[in-house]
């Protein structure tokens, strides 16, 4: 069929957490099949930032699923929201 965008809005568990890290530690869970699309780093509210990351993934192939379930997990992540999901 084609390839995925899956845009995520990372919400970190305070101020302090570096988003930069923890863009380049979401980089390294990318699968064979898919690439980061871009990231940025966004003000959220009271000097908290947050994290918009998205990746391109292969639809044949899939993927989704663990990926988030890495995302969840890394530190310094409170939550994970799925802002967009399309195909290419």
């Amino acid at each position: 069929m084609g390839e995925v965008l899956i845009r995520y809005k990372v919400m970190p568990v305070g101020p302090d957490v570096d988003l930069e890290k923890v863009a380049q530690t979401f980089a390294t869970y990318v699968p064979d099949h898919g690439r980061v699309s871009r990231y940025e780093v966004k003000p959220a509210f009271f000097g908290l930032n947050l994290l918009e990351w998205g990746v391109v993934l292969d639809d044949k192939k899939g993927g989704g699923d663990e990926l988030e379930e890495k995302l969840k997990g890394t530190d310094g992540v409170q939550s994970i929201e799925i802002i967009e999901m399309g195909l290419l």
